[in-house]
């Protein structure tokens, strides 16, 4: 029980560290660095400046920005971090069953639905409605995982 409470601790402050990391990239006019998804500029791997070439080669319309598509990568990557020990501590919870099953299903399918709308984010350039949803349901996510803590902890 202890190593459960831990990761939803852990997973508490990747959803947070998410968060400002997905602000970062929207303040820094970094959403549409990486013109794909889920990789950047058909890699899972960071480009560089020296990839510029290559990069543009494949997307014509959208130039490398290396800065720019190290801020978005590195949301991304801590998201699918995120992501699986979300999993993880579903595995745990429907274990575990009671409260904790039910947060667990919800918490799966609010992942499921942020990848898709991570996809979105680009894919539809931005759309003010996908983007806010995206932001909305990190939220729901902190929210949620919070809850399961305090289930783990013993809060009625």
């Amino acid at each position: 029980m202890k190593m459960h409470k831990r990761l939803a601790s852990v997973a508490i402050a990747l959803a947070v560290l998410v968060i400002a990391l997905g602000a970062y990239t929207r303040l820094t006019d970094a959403g549409l660095a990486c013109p794909d998804w889920p990789g950047c500029y058909g890699s899972l791997a960071i480009p560089r400046a020296e990839h510029a070439e290559l990069a543009a080669q494949r997307y014509p319309a959208s130039p490398l920005v290396p800065h720019k598509a190290r801020s978005e990568m590195v949301h991304r990557y801590f998201a699918g971090v995120l992501g699986g020990v979300i999993v993880l501590l579903s595995a745990l919870g429907w274990r575990t069953g009671g409260r904790l099953r039910h947060l667990s299903l919800i918490l799966l399918v609010l992942v499921a639905g942020q990848a898709a709308l991570g996809m979105w984010t680009v894919t539809l350039a931005l759309h003010p409605l996908v983007v806010t949803t995206h932001l909305l349901g990190g939220f729901a996510i902190l929210t949620l995982l919070w809850l399961y803590r305090a289930e783990l902890a013993g809060f009625p």
